[in-house]
């Protein structure tokens, strides 16, 4: 196991879903391992994880799911 890099609680390793908006289109990529802080809920991934991710947002193929998410807005 290793340490979170913020708190030095102990990191678990977990498949998350990751999330990246980018004007105005969110992108969810599900099974996502990721290293989670168990004290502050920090997630961390590897640079291998990280660059998979790059290219999946770059081009991504036909998505194997549609979501539909509602949205809120604290200003209104």
């Amino acid at each position: 196991m290793s340490q979170c890099y913020f708190c030095g609680g102990e990191q678990i390793e977990e498949l998350t879903t990751f999330v990246y908006e980018d004007h105005g289109q969110i992108w969810l990529v599900r099974n996502v391992p990721t290293y989670i802080c168990s004290q502050c809920g920090e997630r961390e991934y590897t640079q291998t994880t990280t660059h998979r991710i790059l290219l999946l947002l770059k081009q991504p193929p036909r998505p194997a799911e549609i979501v539909h998410v509602p949205a809120y807005d604290l200003t209104a």
